[in-house]
Formats: C-alpha cells, sequence, structure tokens
C-alpha cells in the first residue's frame, strides 16, 4: 500500500465497506484493493454505482446471501480429487444467486454475468437431481446402485431395529439388564447387562462402564446382521464416492465459468457497500472531468462524519474547494489546514472509485496519481531527521510528477531552518508548477507566502480563526492569508504579557512582516468594496421592484379602461340592436360586432397564455390550470373540473414556487424517510395526461400510507414543470413540496410530502 494513500486515510474508508460485504470475495478483494487511477476504470465505476444506486431508489432489493470463497472450495476440492456434498451446495447457491440477479443485471454494467450461465443452469439442474440442497444430502435416486444399496440397508436396519427391541424386553423382564435400553458402541447395537447375568445374555462381550457396575453385550443373534448391514453401508459409501467423483468432474471442467461468476457477483458486492455508506453520508456522484479545475461544494472528510454519529458529537463543518492550479492555505494549528488537504485527496481517490462524494457538487478532473508529504517522517532507529526524510519524499514527488499529478504538501519546509527550508521548499514547488501538475500546500511561514505572490498560478484562502473565543471555526475562506494566531492561543493558554510583549518587540524589524500588514490593508479595502457593491445591488434591486409594481400598476389600470371602453361599446350596441327593424338578423349584426370588437380591442397589454399557465377565470370566479388552447379557446382544469372559456375570459396569475414548511414538520420523528418514498415519471406525458396520472398516484400513495413522493417531470420548456406544481400547490392531500436534491434530479423533479392518513 502506497504511503500517499496511508495519509489519505485510504485504509479506515476501506474499513467502513466490510460491515456491508456479504461475499468471502469481496472480502479479500477489499482486503488487498488500492485506488485506481484511470479514467475509463473510474467512468465504468461510476456507471455500476450509478445503477445500484438507481434499483435501490427503485425499492428493489439488491440483498445477496453470505456467500463463501469460490477459490478456496476449489483449492481443497483439487488436493482431495472431488467436492463434498457441503462444497456442491454452496456452488449451488452461487449460481442460484447468479440466476436471480439475470433479470436485474439484464441492462446493467453487471450484464455479462448472462454469459456464464447457460452452462451453470444445467449444471444446476444435474446437480439438484443429485442432491437435496435444504437437507445437505445425496438423493436415493441420484443412481439406480445407491437405490438399491440404500433399499437393501433400510431393510436391514428395521429388521435389526426389531430383534435389539425384543431381545431387550425379554432380558429385562428377566432382570438382566441395568436400564430398559439398548445402546450403540462402535456402530454395533448392545445391551447394558448387570455384572451378574453376563454368562445369561449369549453374546459378544463389547465394553463396560467406567464404574464396572455395567457390561455390554452385543446378542448373539445380531452379529450375523450387523455385519451385513456394516458391509451395505461400506457399499453405500463406495457408490456415494463414485456419484462425487462423476458429478466433481463436470464441476472442474466449468471452473472458470465459475470463477468468472463470483468475480462479477463480488464487484456487485462492493458496488452495494459503496453506494449504501454513501447513502449514509447523503453522497452525490462526482462529475469527472478530463482536465480542467477541481471543484467541491459544502464537501467533508466522510470519515469525520462516522466519527460523528459514532461519538455523537456535532456533524463536521462543511467547506467549499476550489483548484485552479496551485492553492496555499494558511491559518493556525487544529484549525483545519491537515483536514482540508485530506478532504481535498480522499475526493479524487473516491471520486475515481466509484464512490458517492460527500458534498452537494463535485467536479473532479482525472488523475493519474496523487503524491503526499504529510505528517512526521522522523526514522530514529535509521538515526534520520524529520526534514532529512521530507527531502526524500519530496525528491520522490519532484521525480514523479507530471500534468496529471495532485501534489498534498503538508507545512513543508518544518524541521530545519525556515529561512533556508522555506527557500529550498519554493524550489521545488516551482518546479513542480514548471511541469504542470496541481499543487495544494499548508504552510505558517511567511516566506512562502511572501514568494507565491510572485507566481499568478496561486489561490490563497485561511482556515478562519474566532478571535473573541481564541478557537478555529474550521470554515475555509477563500482570497485572504491568515496567520498562525500563535499570540492569541498563547493568551488563552496563560502566558505572561511581559513574554507577549517582548516576543512582539522581536518581529518589528522583520521585514517580511510588512507584507502581512500590507495584505491586511489590500483585505480591509477589499472588504469595504464589497459593502458597497452590496449596498448598490440592494439599491438596484429595491429600484427593479418598484418599476414592477409601476409596470404592474399600469396594466392594470389600462386594462381597467379597456373594460369600460368595451362595457360603454357593448351598452352602445344594445341599444343599436333594440332599434333595429324585425327584418334584420339580428345574429348575423352580433357576430359582425364582436369580430369587430377583437379587432378593435387594444392588445398592447394583453395576456400571452401557453399550456400549463395558472389563470384566474373571470366568469367562474375560480383558478384553475391551462391544459389546452385551441381557437381562441382554453381548456381549464380547476380542481378535478375541466370547463372550456374563451381566452379572453382569463387572467393571468403571477407564479410563484409554492413554500413548504419544514421538513420536521411534516415527517415525525420515526417515521421512515427513505423507506416511504414513491416515485413517479412523468418524461414524455402531456400535461392533461400527466395531471390525470399525478391524481392517481397521489391517491395511491394516500392510501397506501406513503408520506413522500418523488415526481419526475423533466426540464424541457417548463410547461409540465409549472403545471404539475401549481396542481400540487392546490391540492387537498399535499401538505408541502420542494426541489429534488442533485441525485434525485434537481430542478428535473419534485419531491412532494403527503399528509398522514387518519
Amino acid at each position: 500500500m502506497s504511503k500517499d494513500y496511508t495519509y489519505l486515510d485510504w485504509e479506515p474508508l476501506k474499513q467502513k465497506l466490510f460491515p456491508y460485504l456479504k461475499t468471502e470475495k469481496a472480502k479479500e478483494d477489499l482486503k488487498k484493493l488500492e485506488p485506481f487511477f484511470d479514467l475509463e476504470k473510474a467512468e465504468l465505476f461510476k456507471e455500476k454505482s450509478y445503477f445500484v444506486w438507481q434499483e435501490i431508489e427503485r425499492g428493489k432489493k439488491l440483498e445477496l446471501p453470505g456467500l463463501p470463497s469460490i477459490e478456496e472450495i476449489f483449492q481443497k476440492a483439487s488436493k482431495r480429487g472431488f467436492f463434498l456434498v457441503k462444497e456442491i451446495s454452496n456452488i449451488a447457491l452461487w449460481i442460484e444467486t447468479a440466476q436471480s440477479l439475470k433479470e436485474i443485471l439484464e441492462n446493467s454494467p453487471f450484464s455479462e454475468i448472462k454469459n456464464y450461465l447457460p452452462e451453470l443452469e444445467i449444471l444446476l439442474q444435474k446437480i439438484k437431481e443429485i442432491f437435496d440442497l435444504e437437507r445437505g444430502e445425496i438423493r436415493d435416486r441420484a443412481s439406480y446402485q445407491l437405490f438399491l444399496i440404500r433399499k437393501k440397508r433400510r431393510e436391514l436396519e428395521e429388521e435389526l431395529i426389531s430383534k435389539i427391541e425384543r431381545l431387550k424386553e425379554f432380558y429385562w423382564k428377566k432382570g438382566y439388564l441395568q436400564e430398559d435400553i439398548y445402546l450403540q458402541k462402535e456402530g454395533r447395537y448392545v445391551l447394558p447387562v448387570k455384572p451378574e447375568f453376563k454368562n445369561r445374555v449369549r453374546g459378544a462381550l463389547r465394553g463396560l462402564s467406567q464404574s464396572g457396575a455395567t457390561v455390554f453385550i452385543e446378542p448373539l443373534s445380531i452379529i450375523e446382521l450387523t455385519n451385513e448391514l456394516e458391509e451395505i453401508l461400506w457399499r453405500e459409501e463406495r457408490e456415494i464416492l463414485r456419484i462425487l467423483k462423476e458429478i466433481s468432474g463436470e464441476i472442474f471442467l466449468i471452473e472458470g465459468e465459475i470463477k468468472r461468476v463470483e468475480k462479477i457477483i463480488a464487484d456487485l458486492d462492493l458496488t452495494i457497500a459503496k453506494v449504501l455508506i454513501g447513502r449514509i453520508y447523503r453522497g452525490i456522484f462526482p462529475e469527472i472531468v478530463k482536465e480542467g479545475e477541481l471543484l467541491l461544494e459544502e464537501a467533508f472528510h466522510p470519515l469525520l462524519f462516522f466519527r460523528s454519529l459514532e461519538k455523537q458529537t456535532p456533524l463536521p463543518v462543511k467547506n467549499n474547494y476550489h483548484l485552479k492550479k496551485a492553492l496555499l492555505i494558511t491559518g493556525p494549528n487544529l484549525g483545519g489546514k491537515t483536514v482540508t488537504l485530506k478532504t481535498i485527496g480522499i475526493s479524487v481517490i473516491m471520486a475515481l472509485n466509484g464512490f458517492l462524494i460527500p458534498a452537494k457538487r463535485a467536479v473532479i478532473p482525472f488523475f493519474s496519481k496523487i503524491l503526499v508529504d504529510l505528517g512526521d517522517e522522523q526514522d530514529l532507529w535509521e538515526g534520520e531527521s524529520s526534514f532529512s526524510s521530507h527531502l526524500k519524499n519530496l525528491k520522490r514527488i519532484l521525480e514523479q510528477s507530471d500534468k496529471q499529478t495532485l501534489v498534498l504538501l503538508d507545512e513543508p519546509g518544518r524541521g530545519t531552518n525556515p529561512e533556508e527550508g522555506g527557500a529550498l521548499i519554493w524550489a521545488i514547488i516551482e518546479r513542480l508548477l514548471d511541469k504542470g501538475a496541481k499543487v495544494v500546500l499548508t504552510t505558517h511561514s511567511h516566506l512562502l507566502k511572501s514568494l507565491s505572490s510572485l507566481r499568478q498560478e496561486f489561490q490563497y484562502a485561511k482556515v478562519d480563526f474566532d478571535r473573541k473565543n481564541f478557537v478555529p471555526t474550521y470554515r475555509l475562506i477563500y482570497g485572504y492569508l491568515g496567520d498562525s494566531h500563535a499570540f492569541d492561543l498563547a493568551k488563552k493558554i496563560g502566558l505572561g504579557e511581559e513574554i507577549l510583549k517582548r516576543a512582539k518587540d522581536f518581529l518589528q524589524n522583520k521585514k517580511f512582516y510588512d507584507l502581512e500588514e500590507k495584505y491586511a490593508k489590500e483585505i480591509e479595502t477589499l472588504e469595504k468594496l464589497k459593502k458597497n457593491l452590496k449596498e448598490k445591488f440592494e439599491e438596484l434591486e429595491k429600484e427593479r421592484q418598484n418599476l414592477l409594481k409601476e409596470k404592474e400598476e399600469l396594466k392594470n389600470k389600462v386594462n381597467e379602461e379597456i373594460r369600460i371602453w368595451q362595457k360603454k361599446l357593448q351598452e352602445e350596441f344594445q341599444r343599436f340592436l333594440d332599434s333595429l327593424p324585425k327584418e334584420v338578423s339580428r345574429k348575423k349584426t352580433l357576430e359582425k360586432f364582436q369580430k369587430f370588437m377583437e379587432k378593435c380591442t387594444p392588445s398592447t397589454f394583453q395576456e400571452t397564455f401557453k399550456e400549463g399557465d395558472r389563470v384566474y377565470v373571470q366568469s367562474f370566479n375560480r383558478e384553475g390550470i391551462i391544459l389546452k388552447l385551441r381557437d381562441k379557446k382554453a381548456e381549464i382544469l380547476s380542481g378535478n373540473i375541466k370547463i372550456e372559456v374563451p381566452i379572453t375570459d382569463l387572467k393571468f396569475i403571477k407564479q410563484t414556487f409554492y413554500e413548504i414548511p419544514k421538513r420536521k414538520e411534516i415527517l415525525r420523528e420515526g417515521e421512515g424517510f427513505h423507506n416511504s418514498k414513491e416515485t413517479l415519471n412523468l418524461l414524455g406525458e402531456d400535461v392533461e395526461s400527466a395531471i390525470n396520472l399525478l391524481e392517481r398516484k397521489i391517491n395511491d400513495c394516500f392510501m397506501k400510507g406513503k408520506r413522500v413522493l418523488l415526481v419526475i417531470h423533466g426540464h424541457g420548456t417548463g410547461k409540465l414543470r409549472s403545471s404539475v406544481r401549481e396542481y400540487l400547490k392546490e391540492h387537498p392531500l399535499v401538505e408541502g413540496m420542494e426541489e429534488a436534491s442533485p441525485e434525485e434530479g434537481g430542478s428535473g423533479a419534485t419531491k412532494v410530502f403527503l399528509a398522514r392518513k387518519s
């Protein structure tokens, strides 16, 4: 195992997978597993994990039974030349497991399993004909010879039991026996005879009790019968061995197929374990890119998360990590600098090896290797200093680095003269950057802070420190250089003011401390600019809202004037109709007037409607959703009622996303969130059919007591999404809804929280 991966907690992460593994093959593979750095494999790992994640989300059970090692079974069988019944039963269990997975894995990254099943299924059928797998024994009809032998054995056993029963009853009545029983000694039936009557029972002495108070005698009349039974048993064993060798020969012939199936199922087993631990910390699938910038939003180290669960302490602080080419991290000890390095490193390894990433979003460029210098490398036995060990490691890193390398350096240069060590480390860092490697380093060195400003590749970040309470916050803040807060920490632990003042006096003549003052002033200026910019944005937003309000008022005013004008015109026209002679067709006159009104009605503020819009129907005094538009008419769904009205009868309602109560108000403590989730896929449906399907699904979920429904509607033009959400907003069985998480579909899906069934 490379020490680079040891630094990044790869082994402890692997340990989290073991409780979820069911196959011995997967457990053995995991023990030897090292991270892969291969772009094609990374995509395949991701595809496998995503398939498993989807199946679990859909409620399908991907549970494997405990399965022993096929390699171990074949090794033992090879030495003795045949398989035992128990071993054949285990092989059958492997084949049955593969059969049960065939349909689920049909169109998956594990579909290769079907290529090996035809031969294995033929073998399984033969095994079931020969063996009773539930009892773990060979069937009587495994061969004709075995059938005859077992039939004869049962006849002899029945005759033998009958005779010994009669003899026992006879001698017990005579008073010769210690107890009213018969026993078996070394496979032969005996009677427990009192010593004084041993000559009264004819037979062969087969032993004495430890106390000598009982002698065990095999009656003479059953000796020949027992001998015959022993011969039959010997013949049965010979026949069973022949059958085992025969079926074993067939199993050995397809050893390769059985082991390939074992490999596929073990791979599935390991993938399931990765997904299951990922679901615990609610991980997401990363976007893996060939090259570019690394981005982790709201990320945290998975082991810190599990430690928090185990110790019932607060969950780890989430941070954003952004790496273009080089990142310099500063700040106090125990502030989280080393954790930042480990989080970035382990996230890259997890992304390239099929794990879900503990983050809100992850974009991971491909790295062919990760090289790390972390911790104290001092070797007392070799008489080697800490700095010497670090130099050897840095030499290795420098030699192995290229454009696809991520280099993580934790306080390089420690253990020697700060100025000399810093200068040497900087020369190494420059060379790493020239070779194209991406570099993240932590430091307390003011020299490295100063020199890094000479390279445009560098970004800066600091781990924040609460100066009021003298404690780190573990938050990473970009764009700032932090200090080590040595004086703050010294003050906290009680060092005297005289010592602190004297220490500060020593720093006054150090020129490179001027750089810190310069950065402090620049940061102060930047903060003022940010504050001013925020105020400007707020002013602009306020003006924008005022303009929108004025626009709405103007629009309402104009529309009101239009309605007044229309009303007056209609009144005038009605008077005109009343004055017409009877011979004039009033219907035709009315139609012409309506056409005239349509042409003359001002359209400056006339609404443009589309399917899915939420509208107010003036004539019915109700709100609804537009299902269809045709011939200047609209089909409206209002509640569960469909109505058709003229478009001119509609008024547009501004759409707002439905704000829901906190989830804890909807899902009470103790209610299974994931176990109760249902899914409805509406992709490809029109608005009308989608609403019908949604209504049926909501009713079905409510009757079954399901509390959460994930509705997948996609993005598209937004029409379907808008219609679905507006419909849900008014539904009496819906307590709330929210946009789905990224792994569930993001804005392309809506998570619906349903009312409790009373």
